[in-house]
């Protein structure tokens, strides 16, 4: 008896362990936002009791990091002030509280440590969704992409659309090798956290507090529309998760002339509209007027101009009772120095800035990123509108 007992408990366990060492090979992409991520085992999901479970290093694609450690059987997860600690040793999730956080416990398999999906996007103000991959892009099995979302631009649709030829040579990389052959690797950002000197159980790093601005009043404005991504800035501006904010968009002659359903838009969504002076001249001023008020019913007197043109505009402003905004305490094209331009972002008491960026690809990759920014230390976001104090820092006080 007690041989045909280990004999079943031997079948069990062999059947037991395909479900570990397997699981996440499963069917499933992972995109975060607009990325979709590398299709291997170190980002595929399993799952687990009917419940989604991704490793724990593909949030730090959506701002929330990840520490783990294979001696401690620990994971935490940290977003701004939020932090979710598991010990899978114990199967409990404590919050940043110290409070115990009620989910699934977190699970390792191999050396890759797995976190539910559903309870952790809720603790982190996150969404996901399960999108089924048409047959047309892989006709020979049912696929489909969890999508994990913070900021996305793109809706389902449009994003499978976008990386149909990626998911699909993705698919077939993935396939392509020998059974034998290992996918490579993918770089991850969780340095493992370690034991404290004598102590057996792990501390958790201590929080420092955040420091806020809400003293520091921050105006966003865009300038040079182009039809592409004058449209991914305003989905991005229009988004109802907590990222949207109204703004104020400056229009020069010819994005007026070429784009007059843009400016339709950019009424309709609420944003300010003034007027990009190319040349500072009273004579463009009532061109881009008029095509103003025929596209959209609307009149501004608030114009800006770009540098080498301010005196001139500031002289237009005084002349005709316009109100110039002036120049922007941080502006350019910040995507290729994204923290040196963070830096310039002012932090004294009672401090203005003007952050001007203009409708570029590039410029619209990194708003989602400035807005969060702006958000997770709290400056206050405002918009430039006709009745707004200009700036003390413009041309006009350097003449």
């Amino acid at each position: 008896m007690k041989k045909a007992a280990l004999v079943i408990a031997l079948i069990m366990a062999i059947l037991l362990i395909p479900t570990f060492t397997h699981a996440a090979v499963s069917p499933y992409f992972v995109a975060a936002n607009d990325t979709l991520l590398p299709f291997n085992e170190d980002t595929m999901p399993y799952i687990s009791g009917g419940e989604f479970f991704v490793p724990d290093i593909v949030f730090a694609n959506v701002g929330v990091w990840s520490f783990h450690s294979v001696e401690t059987e620990r994971v935490l997860l940290v977003g701004g002030r939020k932090r979710l600690d598991f010990s899978i040793s114990q199967g409990v999730t404590t919050d940043q509280d110290g409070a115990v956080f009620n989910c699934s416990p977190a699970r390792r398999i191999g050396s890759r440590f797995y976190v539910p999906l559903a309870p952790v996007c809720e603790f982190f103000g996150l969404t996901w969704t399960s999108i089924e991959v048409p047959r047309s892009i892989i006709p020979n099995e049912q696929m489909w992409v969890l999508r994990i979302k913070s900021n996305a631009v793109f809706n389902d649709l449009s994003f499978i659309g976008i990386n149909k030829e990626a998911i699909k040579s993705s698919y077939d990389e993935y396939y392509a090798p020998p059974p034998t052959t290992s996918p490579p690797p993918t770089t991850s950002p969780t340095p493992p956290t370690t034991s404290p000197t004598g102590s057996e159980e792990p501390t958790a790093p201590e929080e420092e507090p955040a420091p806020t601005y809400s003293d520091v009043t921050i105006y966003l404005s865009f300038c040079d529309i182009d039809a592409g991504s004058a449209v991914k800035i305003l989905d991005t501006l229009n988004a109802p998760a907590a990222t949207g904010q109204p703004s104020c968009f400056f229009i020069s002659a010819t994005g007026a002339a070429e784009h007059p359903e843009l400016i339709r838009m950019i009424s309709g969504s609420g944003h300010t509209i003034g007027i990009w002076l190319e040349k500072g001249s009273y004579a463009e001023y009532l061109s881009v007027s008029a095509i103003l008020f025929e596209a959209a019913k609307q009149k501004t007197v608030l114009i800006s101009s770009p540098p080498e043109s301010a005196l001139q505009a500031i002289r237009t402003a005084e002349r005709y009772g316009l109100l110039y905004w002036g120049r922007p305490n941080s502006g350019g094209s910040p995507a290729e120095a994204l923290d040196e331009f963070y830096e310039s972002i002012p932090t004294g008491a009672g401090d203005r800035a003007n952050i001007l960026l203009r409708c570029t690809d590039e410029d619209a990759a990194i708003l989602p990123g400035l807005l969060s920014y702006l958000r997770e230390y709290e400056y206050s976001i405002m918009r430039i509108t006709e009745t707004t104090t200009q700036l003390a820092d413009t041309p006009a006080d350097n003449e």
